[in-house]
Order: structure tokens, then sequence, then C-alpha cells
């Protein structure tokens, strides 16, 4: 599917998709590492493969649990937290965050210093 998705945009549109894979809620946990290892190991083979861009992915975190049930990302923080103040936690999602949106390359955003 994706195969046929690429070469329809690249005959109609003479460009490539740009695609980006991360992997989501991925645990911290020593007992996962040997799948995690794994998994990483395959991402990478397809990559090359079928040629996507490997973005860094999200850890599970406690803070994004706190927020969805609120409507809120951590973008919906200000400088200090929001209500509470900034944990180390939420400083290490903040950096997953800026990670994924260096890798993105968003051209809005292109030369412009990331606000959060």
């Amino acid at each position: 599917m994706v195969w046929e998705s690429r070469k329809k945009k690249a005959q109609g549109q003479r460009t490539p998709i740009d695609w980006v894979v991360l992997r989501n809620r991925t645990s911290t946990s020593k007992i996962e590492a040997k799948n995690k290892q794994k998994v990483g190991e395959a991402l990478r083979t397809l990559s090359n493969r079928i040629g996507f861009r490997m973005s860094p992915g999200l850890s599970e975190r406690v803070i994004y649990r706190e927020l969805f049930p609120q409507g809120l990302t951590l973008l919906d923080l200000d400088a200090d937290g929001g209500e509470g103040e900034m944990r180390m936690t939420h400083l290490a999602a903040r950096q997953e965050l800026r990670d994924l949106f260096i890798t993105l390359k968003l051209p809005t955003l292109e030369g412009e210093p990331l606000k959060f």
C-alpha cells in the first residue's frame, strides 16, 4: 500500500513522499531491551529498503497521560510548566518533541528557534 501510494505521488507531482517513522510510547525498561533492539534494526533495514526517514521516538511518560484527559499537550504548557513546576521528566519530554520537530524539518519552522 505504501509503495503504491509513493508511486502515485511521484507520477502525479514528480516529488516523492517525505515519510517519517518514529516509535511511540517506548519504555525505558531493561526487560524489553532485546525486543527494542530487534525492532530498531528491522526499522533501519526497512528505512533503507523502502525509503523513509527515522525520527527519535516518544517515550512512555506520565506527563503525556496526565495532560491527555485535559486535551493538552506539552506544547500547551508555558515555560513554568503550567500549574506546577517543570520536573526533569517534563524537560526530557520537551526534548523528545524538539528532536521530533528538528527531524521533520517543517518549512514554516526553518531557521526559527523552537519556542518550547
